[in-house]
């Protein structure tokens, strides 16, 4: 046998050795990798949790942004001095037919009595008819902002009946130029759901409100009856309610 004959098990042993040493270190390194990964990733998932925690904390709950002038998480829109001597919470939804009958019967004796004094107003929009409500109700919001607390109101039940959709945000920014509400700050909060959170907590605190349905009407904390949405009736409550 020759020498190089001799010689290829020892060749073959030293090899495979070789390649086993490489492999245990590949796979030293591939977990190395593995653990780095994982090591990242968890990191990755806490700085999500934490942005999503910021997030939450500021879109919802007691720290919901809300409207100018509105006091709570989940207070009202206020309209009207707050001098005056009867204080109005007025609850409805956008989407609401009935509501929108009392708001073109009895706006226009509203805005005359705030105007005079003798009344305040808030504004607590629910949304419990679907993604269009709360589109709305955020709108109105925004409105808010802009100093057109009653102009936006009253405009958003003329749409009502516009279109299958009509509180599209769309339309709802076209709804804001309409009446005069000019820039780009509106149409970023509608189309942002700046106020959605707001939102949320108006239509939180609904039950614990004492509002079972919409429209629903406070003179002074007392429920109010208006079943035929008339100024004579509205005028007549008031009147008691001084």
């Amino acid at each position: 046998m020759s020498p190089s004959s001799k010689g290829a098990p020892s060749d073959r042993r030293a090899r495979a050795e070789q390649l086993k040493a490489e492999r245990e270190a590949a796979a030293r390194a591939s977990e190395r990798r593995t653990r780095l990964l994982i090591a990242v990733a968890v990191v990755a998932a806490i700085a999500l949790v934490a942005v999503a925690v910021v997030v939450t904390q500021s879109s919802t709950g007691e720290n919901a942004p809300v409207p100018t002038g509105v006091e709570a998480p989940d207070g009202g829109a206020p309209y009207g001095e707050a001098s005056a001597a009867v204080v109005m919470d007025e609850w409805v939804d956008f989407s609401c037919p009935a509501c929108k009958t009392f708001n073109e019967n009895l706006a226009p004796t509203i805005n005359g009595l705030v105007e005079s004094g003798e009344l305040q107003v808030y504004y607590h929009p629910l949304s419990f008819l679907g993604a269009g409500s709360v589109r709305a109700a955020n709108a109105f919001g925004c409105a808010v902002d802009e100093g057109v607390t009653h102009e936006y109101y009253d405009a958003l039940f003329t749409i009502q009946e516009s279109s299958s959709d009509p509180f599209t945000d769309e339309n709802l920014v076209a709804l804001g130029e309409e009446i005069g509400i000019e820039g780009e700050s509106f149409a970023g909060c509608v189309n942002g759901g700046d106020y959605d959170g707001w939102v949320s907590n108006v239509a939180a605190s609904q039950l614990d409100n004492g509002v079972t349905g919409t429209p629903t009407i406070f003179l002074n904390g007392e429920l109010v009856d208006l079943p035929d949405f008339t100024p004579e009736s509205l005028l007549a409550a008031i009147e008691d309610a001084s």
